[in-house]
């Protein structure tokens, strides 16, 4: 009985040791090749979040060594400080009072001594001949009567207790309007009502797609376990900064369609937002921006006319930039909130009103995350609770989110290496349905998983949203002049000249044919065969080991010259041209098929080169291209098989 346990243990510990031998490769490993260093990681097999006949997207690593150098990690962090607000904001602009917070923070019993009025805040459109959409005006003060629906949308209140002044805020919220409610009412008499969805369009400033898996740990993860969104791992940036890649978002049209800038006296108004045509069809609309001072439309120029959607957040953000409260709190706080959680309160006070109503918002934030490559880390948890709201409230169930960005970090040293420069092309946007309409449109959703993997661009996204309002489920194509609907499926040969993207934002590496005899490849390959030699190693009394016979085909794949040497774009329009530096250095990836000796098996992969350090690193599995039969019938090892040549 002991012999035969003694023996079990034996093979159970002998296992164990294969096991971590065999896996233990899955690690870094770093050996010599001659005098030639080189080192070794299994990468994910996506070599490429787009790897299509028309363009080849290299995956990062998010913690490269030449990026991480710049991460801090300030996720779960607080920037504000502060006692909470006693005031809560209903729908429709009504306002309570959080007895228990007013018990803890304020120490009163109740609210019978507390005496509130305020003053609402309204746009100021100026002189008739001065017109402006940099001006607000106060009204009168009121007093504020508790549980009450207001007709206000902005407001500054003030609550005092035997006469002391108690608390000072300032508040938006969304009323339901009567002008608006009766034209919405009117247009859905005049045409049938659509069978579509609320639209939420959610942005936030200067994030790329892997800085928010670095800094939105927390809503990354609710994103994926509650939410399963589409994720365009190819969405890359048309222009410069946030208004060049905002209008086409918005209007389908580069900016140069409608602007430039000698017309600097124009108003906004006449553009083709896509929220007019949802106007049109019944739905109420919502525009709410932060930092008045830099926003989309009005930084270094007029703005709008006119108000340009029926809720409009911009005379709040005015007041509140010039108000004492912003003076008196941190940097990137209103009193104990983050900045951005006023957009994003905004945001669940809207949905909450109109929750039987059709609508679509437009929000975007930006002072935080602008300038900041390790801010994006405060937002992490605003964002969280934002998308967990409007999940547990429904505001979901009949809404299309898309969760976005306008590039990724511009400033910085991060934005001088090598993924810098894909980081900033490259945004994260996330789109969001309702489970139901996938399982109603099922070519529909398939045409969106497919459409994760291929180059996509703002232009996309305006088409997805014209599209949206003409629904059906008959298969059908849906372009706009430079945008296609990613309700249907993306063509796998797009390049970047297709998808209307100029050579410097153009992320699609290139790649050429390699001599078979170059020094180089010859040194990629001989690692390449070391590697899988280096795979077998537990196997080294079965397995013959292996040599290189010749290498069958090269090809070098490398970023566009235009996207390495890109220093920065002057002017959006009138005399536009691109600044360019010297080129940046760049790792080389060679694909390559080799055939090996004995076995004559012909092996394929990716082999990395930095030319700098003189290492090489095998970025993905290694394939055999041809059958290896009973080769390898001396080992069981499923994922080895295809490498070993029997001893005989």
């Amino acid at each position: 009985m002991i012999q035969r346990r003694v023996l079990l243990c034996l093979v159970f510990v002998s296992c164990v040791v294969v096991f971590l031998v065999t896996y233990a490769s899955d690690s870094i490993q770093k050996f010599t090749l001659g005098q030639t260093p080189f080192h070794w990681k299994l990468y994910d097999r996506a070599l490429y979040v787009v790897d299509t006949p028309g363009c080849h997207i290299p995956k990062w690593d998010v913690f490269d060594p030449t990026v991480k150098m710049f991460y801090q990690n300030i996720s779960g962090k607080s920037l504000c400080d502060g006692i909470p607000s006693f005031i809560e904001v209903k729908p429709n602009a009504q306002l309570e009072i959080n007895d228990t917070i007013l018990t803890k923070y304020y120490v009163f019993p109740s609210s019978v001594n507390i005496s509130c009025s305020y003053r609402p805040i309204f746009r100021d459109p100026g002189e008739l001949n001065k017109r402006t959409d940099k001006k607000f005006k106060l009204g009168k003060p009121k007093t504020l009567v508790f549980g009450v629906p207001l007709q206000e949308e902005f407001i500054i209140v003030k609550c005092s207790h035997d006469g002391e002044l108690l608390h000072e805020e300032y508040i938006s919220m969304t009323p339901l309007k009567k002008h608006v409610e009766e034209r919405c009412a009117e247009k859905v008499k005049m045409l049938p009502k659509p069978e579509t969805l609320n639209v939420m369009l959610i942005g936030i400033d200067s994030i790329s797609a892997l800085n928010f898996v670095r800094h939105f740990e927390k809503t990354n993860n609710y994103l994926h376990r509650v939410l399963k969104p589409i994720q365009l791992m190819g969405y890359n940036k048309v222009g410069d900064n946030t208004f060049p890649n905002l209008t086409p978002f918005l209007t389908g049209q580069f900016i140069d369609y409608y602007w430039n800038e000698t017309r600097k006296k124009m108003f906004f108004d006449g553009l083709d937002f896509v929220w007019k045509e949802y106007s049109r069809r019944g739905f109420r609309t919502m525009f709410a921006e932060d930092a008045p001072n830099i926003a989309t439309f009005n930084y270094l120029k007029k703005g709008f006319l006119e108000p340009p959607t029926d809720y409009y957040y911009r005379p709040f953000a005015l007041a509140l930039e010039k108000s004492d409260i912003m003076k008196k709190s941190k940097t990137h706080c209103i009193q104990e909130k983050l900045e951005m959680q006023l957009i994003f309160n905004y945001i669940k006070q809207f949905t909450g009103t109109m929750k039987d109503k059709m609508f679509i918002l437009f929000a975007f934030v930006a002072r935080l995350t602008h300038d900041n490559f390790n801010y994006a880390g405060y937002a992490d948890e605003p964002s969280y609770q934002l998308l967990k709201h409007l999940h547990e409230t429904g505001a979901l169930y009949n809404s299309m989110l898309i969760f976005f960005s306008d590039h990724g970090i511009r400033f910085g040293n991060i934005r001088k290496t090598y993924i810098g420069k894909f980081e900033e092309r490259m945004p994260f946007l996330f789109i969001v349905l309702p489970a139901w309409f996938h399982a109603k449109y099922p070519d529909i959703s398939r045409n969106l998983h497919t459409n994760q993997r291929r180059l996509t661009t703002p232009f996309d996204i305006h088409a997805t949203l014209v599209h949206l309002l003409s629904l059906t489920k008959d298969k059908e194509t849906f372009s706009t002049s430079r945008g296609i609907s990613l309700f249907t499926e993306i063509p796998a040969n797009r390049t970047c000249e297709d998808a209307s993207i100029l050579p410097h934002w153009c992320t699609c590496n290139k790649h050429e044919k390699v001599e078979v005899t170059d020094p180089t490849v010859h040194s990629a390959a001989k690692v390449l065969v070391t590697i899988v030699n280096h795979r077998l190693s537990s196997y080294v009394n079965v397995c013959v080991p292996l040599t290189l016979d010749h290498v069958l085909d090269a090809r070098l794949f490398v970023a566009n010259e235009k996207l390495l040497r890109f220093q920065k774009n002057v002017n959006d329009v009138v005399n536009r041209h691109v600044k360019y530096g010297d080129k940046i250095e760049a790792p080389e990836d060679y694909l390559l098929t080799v055939v090996v000796s004995p076995s004559k098996a012909v092996f394929e992969s990716t082999v990395r080169y930095d030319r700098k350090n003189e290492v090489f690193s095998v970025l993905d599995d290694v394939s055999r291209l041809n059958r290896y039969g009973n080769q390898s019938a001396c080992i069981k090892n499923a994922r080895l098989r295809k490498f070993c040549f029997c001893k005989r």
